[in-house]
């Protein structure tokens, strides 16, 4: 069993397809957390795919995760005070802070989990994964500096909570708050300034969601001037386009089985999901095709005909595009 040490920055890029010991090692420093990382080999990767941390701003940091244990990983740290908002939209999150547990992931009926996390003093937190796990996260840090600069008085119970230790607040994520995560692990082309501004911009809107959430403030959602009977359907829509069934439908005649037309259908979709009907269906098709690479160790043809491809090669682009690694790193199989 090896110790390497991991201390987080900007440094691990977005696109870096392994990450190994010496590699990790070789981080830069910043004031929020020095990481360990302990496996089982300590000269062999891992964790196959994204993580990384960015200072965005004084007193906040970006972390993502979207990467594969290649070992059985543990990662120990002691965190620094602050607001931990935290999201996972795939696979698993099993954390600990201070010795309690966190089990955060997509379970039956629900896309995500979330949780806001309060530390008023340097606390022990532990990541632990068995080799194969996949996670999907982004994780929120706010210095206690940065929420009062932003709040001053105005969100007392938020304020409150945050000044209680070890304080959690499970939080039930929106689709909108779902789909700026999912941006975020699987962003746009850009780089330098602008590249920040995304990231800022997105964090910025997944905090105001925590923390009203957390305040008990009421956000108006794009879905509030819906009726129940059609938020309901839109709940159906939804269960259709994941159980399978819509693969080969058309629009009209998605429409036709929630008794809508098709604009009626596209628009209380999107206000109720954040997306349209083929952008939800086309990224569950992908999840899917992403499952059976890992499970199934099916070929990359195979994998493009459950996503909806005929082509290999524009199914790997879409792949790495939401995922951030190549169809044939997500099936790459583990040695026993």
């Amino acid at each position: 069993m090896s110790t390497v040490s991991l201390s987080h920055s900007a440094a691990l890029q977005r696109d870096a397809p392994l990450l190994d010991g010496p590699a990790l090692h070789h981080q830069a420093r910043h004031n929020a957390a020095h990481y360990a990382v302990v496996a089982p080999g300590a000269n062999r990767p891992v964790f196959e795919g994204l993580v990384d941390t960015v200072q965005l701003a004084d007193g906040l940091i970006l972390h993502r995760v979207d990467a594969r244990d290649l070992q059985g990983v543990a990662v120990h740290a002691n965190l620094q005070p602050g607001l931990r908002i935290a999201l996972t939209v795939g696979g698993r999150a099993d954390v600990s802070y201070g010795g309690r547990r966190l089990l955060l992931g997509p379970r039956p009926n629900v896309n995500a989990s979330g949780a806001v996390v309060a530390l008023t003093q340097a606390t022990a937190f532990v990541r632990q994964s068995r080799r194969g796990d996949i996670e999907r996260s982004v994780s929120l840090t706010l210095s206690e500096a940065w929420l009062e600069q932003r709040l001053g008085d105005s969100l007392l119970p938020c304020l409150a909570f945050t000044r209680e230790h070890l304080s959690i607040y499970p939080w039930d994520a929106s689709a909108a708050a779902i789909s700026l995560a999912e941006q975020l692990l699987a962003p746009p082309a850009l780089e330098g300034p602008l590249w920040r501004m995304y990231q800022e911009s997105h964090c910025l809107g997944l905090a105001v969601e925590a923390l009203a959430s957390l305040s008990g403030a009421v956000l108006t959602p794009a879905t509030a001037g819906l009726r129940q009977r059609d938020r309901t359907r839109m709940e159906q829509v939804r269960e259709l386009l994941e159980s399978g069934h819509a693969d080969e439908m058309s629009l009209t005649q998605i429409a036709n089985q929630a008794c809508l037309s098709v604009n009626t259908l596209q628009r209380h979709f999107r206000a109720t999901w954040g997306k349209t009907v083929f952008a939800y269906l086309r990224d569950v098709r992908l999840d899917r095709a992403r499952m059976a690479l890992e499970r199934d160790a099916i070929s990359v043809t195979e994998a493009a005909l459950i996503a909806g491809y005929s082509s290999p090669a524009n199914f790997a682009t879409a792949f790495r595009q939401r995922y951030g690694i190549s169809p044939g790193q997500a099936g790459r199989r583990i040695d026993a």
